[in-house]
């Protein structure tokens, strides 16, 4: 690895404010879109109410007024604050209201928290990822150097073993030509 490369790595997985930025964005715009119904843990700046009966909604409406909770904006095809549905089997009544400012600003805090949170946690595993792969890649690259050295040395022992054996033979021969046990063509004599 080059030691340019050693000093870019890093940089790869350092805090980004703008990417901050527009994941922050991105979660605010859909919480300000978003329906927070009691049966879910997901927060959004409208809130979804069913009170069980209509002078229960009226009384619930009034109070959550007073307390900052502001009406939906009437927009064509969009969703009305208050919808009641009166059937033979009974009534069914909601409320969609927007939270007061000071309760959205509350729950975009935590919102941006949880983000703050989830993009150093991303970035941490992205640098422990790299690492892992550096010393992968280190541990690889050591390993070859040590089958290199390995193979060089069998090299290095073949042929020392190669000139021994052929020493060894040629001394043999000698001896035995010497005694005139062999002619010096190689055949037996």
């Amino acid at each position: 690895m080059s030691k340019q490369q050693q000093t870019q790595t890093p940089m790869q997985f350092v805090f980004s404010e703008s990417e901050y930025q527009a994941r922050c964005n991105n979660k605010r715009d859909f919480y300000l879109n978003r329906f927070e119904r009691p049966s879910t843990d997901v927060p959004g700046a409208i809130v979804e109410f069913v009170p069980s009966t209509l002078i229960e909604a009226l009384d619930l409406y009034h109070r959550l007024l007073n307390e900052g909770y502001a009406p939906l904006e009437p927009v064509p095809g969009s969703l009305p604050t208050a919808t009641l549905v009166s059937n033979p089997m009974g009534e069914y009544i909601s409320l969609y209201l927007k939270k007061p400012a000071a309760q959205q600003e509350q729950d975009l805090a935590a919102i941006y928290d949880q983000v703050k949170a989830e993009l150093e946690a991303e970035l941490s595993a992205a640098f422990e990822s790299a690492v892992e792969r550096q010393i992968d890649l280190a541990l690889a690259a050591d390993e070859r150097k040590r089958q290199r050295e390995l193979d060089q040395e069998r090299q290095k022992l073949a042929q020392q073993t190669r000139d021994q054996l052929t020493a060894s033979r040629a001394k043999l021969r000698a001896e035995l030509i010497e005694a005139g046990k062999l002619n010096a063509d190689g055949s037996a004599a």
